[in-house]
């Protein structure tokens, strides 16, 4: 049967749409299962206790012993024996010795200049000549006492009284006789001397600083015409802290003084000194303590000599300790304590140290020989925390 064209289609009816729905739910629900099956199913990873975090670490480990405490100290070479060079005798510069310019070597007793001494040969041979006139009056003196003694034996004998014997025997006479004698010997000497003091000699052997003098050149006792220094020792002062002065043996009085190892930083330059002295006074400036150290040969020095005016580095030998440990100064940490590995445990320990300076500390309580000192850093180093020591390499200061 044909419906008509505008006729509408029949509505589902209720029980199909409840069917439908079910349905539905049905698939959700199986979906759900088989999905918390699997993961129910699913494999799990084995479980692992957390990992203990123990930072790397480097450690020394140090041993007890004895050891010299070393000071370090700056210091300048100075001369030991510097002298002014003048003539003792005014005239005219006539030769200078071989070796006299700034710098030069000059041996003992070796000629630095020579005057001209003419005027002083001529003096000398006046004074010889009133010598000899002296002494010929003093012979004819000693002539005239015979006869004097002669004569005055005579008047004894005729028992004529005398009132001044002593003018009798001419005894005045023969006193100014010998005085001309004496004083133109002395006026010869000093001549001679005159002579001998126109050659200037140098007094020791010396190194020349200054030269202040030429052929020509007119020189009075008043003129520096060289500058000397010896040469067979130079002095070093040197500046330190006044307590480090405990450390240090003083020369003096028989005592030999601390050995010193000197270093010129420019040259590379070394040699061994002493201590001589400690000066009275304190630097001015920094108010440090200044002692006098010996430089024995300072020319001989290798590769080159030392300067006067240098800067040098010192490493004196102060007091020797027993039973204490050496450690960089990198292991000290604040308030004096050291970090120690224990059964690879940080341990943060109190120590004493007896010595320090830039480079060591040397421990005299709160170490043992065997420890394990850590000499790196650690970020956030805590008592007790767990470390991992790198491969022992041994002691090491």
């Amino acid at each position: 049967m044909i419906q008509p064209a505008n006729q509408q289609p029949a509505p589902l009816s209720k029980r199909l749409k409840l069917v439908i729905l079910v349905f539905c739910l049905l698939i959700v629900a199986a979906g759900g299962a088989v999905g918390f099956r699997f993961i129910q199913t699913r494999p799990k990873p084995p479980q692992r206790p957390p990992s203990k975090i123990a930072p790397l670490v480097e450690t020394l480990t140090v041993q007890s012993a004895q050891h010299t405490v070393i000071v370090d100290a700056l210091g300048i070479v100075t001369p030991a024996r510097q002298t002014n060079i003048r003539p003792e005798v005014t005239g005219t510069v006539r030769e200078v010795g071989e070796g006299f310019v700034p710098g030069g070597l000059i041996l003992r007793g070796k000629p630095l200049l020579r005057l001209d001494d003419a005027d002083f040969a001529l003096t000398l041979a006046a004074r010889e000549a009133e010598l000899q006139r002296a002494k010929a009056e003093l012979d004819l003196e000693r002539g005239y006492q015979q006869v004097a003694r002669h004569e005055w034996e005579l008047l004894r004998r005729a028992e004529n009284k005398v009132d001044n014997p002593d003018l009798a025997l001419r005894k005045p006479q023969l006193a100014q006789a010998l005085a001309k004698v004496r004083q133109a010997e002395t006026a010869a000497e000093q001549a001679r001397l005159d002579l001998k003091r126109t050659a200037i000699v140098a007094p020791f052997t010396g190194l020349i600083l200054e030269k202040n003098a030429e052929i020509g050149s007119r020189v009075s006792s008043q003129d520096v015409v060289a500058v000397l220094v010896d040469t067979a020792s130079y002095w070093v002062e040197a500046t330190l802290p006044v307590d480090r002065l405990a450390w240090i043996t003083l020369g003096g009085n028989g005592r030999s003084g601390s050995k010193v190892q000197i270093t010129s930083p420019a040259s590379g330059a070394r040699a061994e000194g002493q201590v001589l002295t400690l000066r009275g006074d304190l630097e001015s400036q920094g108010r440090m303590a200044r002692l006098l150290i010996t430089l024995p040969a300072p020319l001989s020095a290798h590769p080159t000599p030392f300067l006067i005016g240098e800067f040098v580095r010192l490493g004196i030998e102060g007091r020797t300790l027993d039973n204490v440990i050496a450690l960089p100064r990198s292991a000290l940490r604040e308030d004096d304590t050291a970090w120690v590995v224990s059964d690879e445990v940080l341990r943060i320990r109190k120590i004493g140290v007896a010595w320090r300076d830039t480079h060591t500390v040397l421990v005299d309580r709160g170490l043992t020989s065997g420890d394990q000192v850590i000499t790196g850093t650690v970020a956030t180093p805590i008592d007790g925390m767990a470390v991992t020591p790198t491969p022992d390499r041994g002691s090491r200061p």
